[in-house]
């Protein structure tokens, strides 16, 4: 009885090890992945000109449902695109951050089929303010059109007519009625000097024969 009771005893010491190691290892088998890494670290402060956020997890993500937002203070978001998933690593592009505090919102769904999420803070410094050209430009107004902006052409001198050709169509008009009337004139001076030469020439004929 007494050796039946020694193996026992050794093998219940020897399977002990065994059993803490596998009460150990359960809980991290089946727990959800976790964030394990990021660039930038939760309340890092940035002075070079950040272009990209990378977080790294404890197993590979899913591409399909992976969402990442770079908030501003002023609510404006700074993510440029959608985010590149390659196995545990996440990277989101980013526009030019300008001097100030954001937050990272991350989800994703772990490799066991959960949803996870978390917030990472990290503040921007001597960055300067942001570039016109990264931020959303506002929409031109649209420009007059090329009639509206420009004069109407003005009529060019060979179709208008001068301020003062009409006077000097009526000029030629006046002037020609002149030249008429002076012609006709003077016809009629010399038909009554022709008339009144015949006239004296019928009186003088008869003296000439009583002489």
């Amino acid at each position: 009885m007494r050796s039946i009771r020694r193996l026992i005893g050794v093998a219940a010491l020897a399977a002990a090890p065994v059993a803490g190691l596998s009460l150990y290892a359960a809980p991290a088998a089946v727990a959800h992945d976790q964030l394990v890494a990021s660039t930038p670290e939760d309340g890092d402060t940035v002075s070079t000109p950040l272009t990209a956020i990378e977080l790294v997890y404890s197993n590979s993500i899913s591409a399909e449902f992976t969402q990442v937002a770079v908030t501003g203070a002023d609510g404006t978001e700074y993510q440029d695109g959608d985010p590149d998933v390659v196995g545990d690593t996440v990277t989101q592009a980013v526009r030019q951050l300008p001097d100030g505090a954001y937050t990272i919102a991350w989800r994703v769904v772990s490799s066991d089929g959960h949803p996870i999420d978390g917030v990472i803070e990290f503040t921007v410094t001597g960055a300067g303010p942001a570039d016109p050209a990264s931020t959303p430009a506002e929409t031109p107004s649209e420009p007059p059109s090329a009639s509206a902006s420009t004069p109407a052409e003005q009529p060019s001198d060979d179709a208008t007519p001068a301020a003062g050709s009409s006077s000097s169509d009526d000029d030629g008009g006046l002037g020609s009625t002149a030249t008429v009337l002076l012609i006709a004139g003077g016809a009629l001076v010399v038909a009554v000097l022709a008339f009144v030469a015949a006239g004296g020439r019928r009186r003088g004929a008869p003296e000439d024969t009583d002489s």
